[in-house]
């Protein structure tokens, strides 16, 4: 039992009795011999799976005798009995193979930590499964070139089959396991059904894996490599810079920069920018500007912010902003990756832009929450600066200069009525109803406008 229920004597049964998941020993539902008879028929699945005793058409059976003698109660456990098993059989067809003896590697990274996950297949089963953590290495092609002589040297076994989640095809590697085993041992990467189905199960074990030594989720992991996959890097972006311009028809044009540090929000090195090469509004020389700012900086080494290279950039606009942005990464001498967000017409995260097309995401499912999750936080962290300083220059510009009004009770205002509009429509009366703000100042206030 998973309870903590006494059974030395009858209490009163569990949730998990009602909605028919547990059959209640401490309460007396179950006999002896029927609790003893579900153990030995456990015992029997898990050594001998779907055997003579445990089949199908034998509880089948069971079930209709129990139904035709009106004891349908047993006739139900028979049921549930049957279901249980079926489920379990479908989810061991994901570890069953059509192939008699392989074995499938994947590697998850964080920065220059790997972790390297091996399925191994032996008649048709997965029997075993290792993990090893590695360190040094950000690149898989040069990781697996060290790392699979040295596992297999000690191995005494060695499969026809090796299936690896990169294109590199390791000739040498695969002469030498073939010389070895005394058979052809070939190694490449499968592009579609059951064996890619296997080895992204593997992958995604990786990125478990690594997400417990790195006390980061599962999902994160998952994320990342998923989007290094998707987008062909070679290796895990755990650095990536995301921008975005915002204005009013080119009033108070800004730029925001955030940081994602492991697919979480870095925000220690986020940054604003003012567009200060030209008025108006252009979002392609505005992103422009920006990222050759940022590079600058970069390259003065002044500001601790921009100290760090990013292993990506995502901007928030599609193939013409990229265009716009790829010669100031020519200008400063950088290779970085650099790719573009698409929204749909509901201003919903479609697509990563590249300069040849859109990389449809939403099949990629931890992938496209994190793209989502990025161009959400770029495109509020911009506009926020932006209506920051909208609001400023309304303070500035016209409550301000009236007598009594200073900068506390002008936010004061707009936090209550929201626009200056509604402030020149509001009667004194309304004014004065707002807490901070005196009869006097609601006149005054009332005069300036009227």
């Amino acid at each position: 039992p998973d309870c903590n229920r006494s059974f030395e004597k009858p209490t009163k049964p569990c949730l998990n009795y009602h909605i028919g998941i547990c059959s209640a020993p401490c309460n007396g539902k179950i006999t002896n011999e029927d609790y003893l008879e579900s153990i030995e028929a456990a015992k029997e699945f898990i050594k001998n799976g779907d055997s003579d005793k445990l089949s199908i058409d034998v509880l089948k059976a069971k079930m209709e005798k129990a139904s035709e003698n009106l004891q349908f109660e047993a006739a139900a456990k028979y049921r549930d009995r049957i279901n249980a098993i079926t489920k379990i059989k479908e989810k061991q067809k994901v570890v069953s193979i059509s192939y008699k003896s392989q074995d499938i590697i994947a590697t998850a990274f964080l920065g220059e930590t790997a972790c390297v996950q091996i399925f191994t297949f032996r008649n048709y089963k997965l029997c075993d499964k290792h993990n090893y953590f590695i360190e040094g290495f950000t690149d898989k092609t040069a990781l697996y070139a060290e790392f699979l002589p040295q596992y297999y040297q000690s191995k005494t076994e060695i499969p026809s089959r090796i299936l690896i989640d990169t294109n590199e095809s390791f000739t040498a590697i695969a002469d030498w396991l073939s010389n070895k085993a005394n058979h052809k041992v070939d190694i490449f990467i499968p592009k579609q059904g059951e064996m890619l189905k296997l080895l992204n199960m593997c992958l995604k074990n990786a990125a478990e894996n690594l997400s417990e030594k790195t006390e980061r989720t599962g999902r994160e992991m998952a994320s990342l490599n998923e989007l290094a996959s998707l987008l062909g890097l070679s290796s895990v972006p755990r650095y990536i810079e995301s921008y975005d311009i915002s204005n009013t028809a080119g009033d108070e044009n800004v730029a925001g920069m955030v940081v994602f540090k492991d697919a979480r929000p870095y925000k220690k090195a986020y940054k604003r920018f003012k567009i200060k090469g030209f008025l108006g509004q252009d979002d392609y020389r505005s992103m422009a500007e920006v990222l050759d700012r940022r590079f600058t900086e970069y390259q003065k080494g002044a500001d601790e912010g921009f100290s760090t290279l990013p292993d990506l950039i995502l901007l928030d606009g599609a193939k013409g902003q990229i265009n716009a942005v790829l010669p100031i990464l020519e200008k400063h001498n950088l290779d970085i990756p650099i790719f573009g967000m698409v929204k749909d017409s509901k201003h919903k995260t479609r697509a990563i832009a590249t300069t040849g097309g859109d990389i449809l995401i939403k099949s990629n499912r931890k992938c496209f929450t994190l793209i989502t999750n990025i161009q959400d936080e770029v495109h509020r962290f911009a506009i926020s600066y932006h209506k920051n300083l909208r609001t400023k220059k309304m303070l500035n510009s016209e409550l301000l200069q009236i007598k009594g009004i200073g900068e506390k009770k002008a936010k004061i205002l707009l936090k209550a009525l929201g626009s200056i509009s509604k402030i020149k429509k509001s009667t004194v009366e309304e004014l004065n109803e707002i807490k901070g703000i005196t009869k006097a100042d609601a006149k005054a206030i009332s005069d300036f406008f009227n």
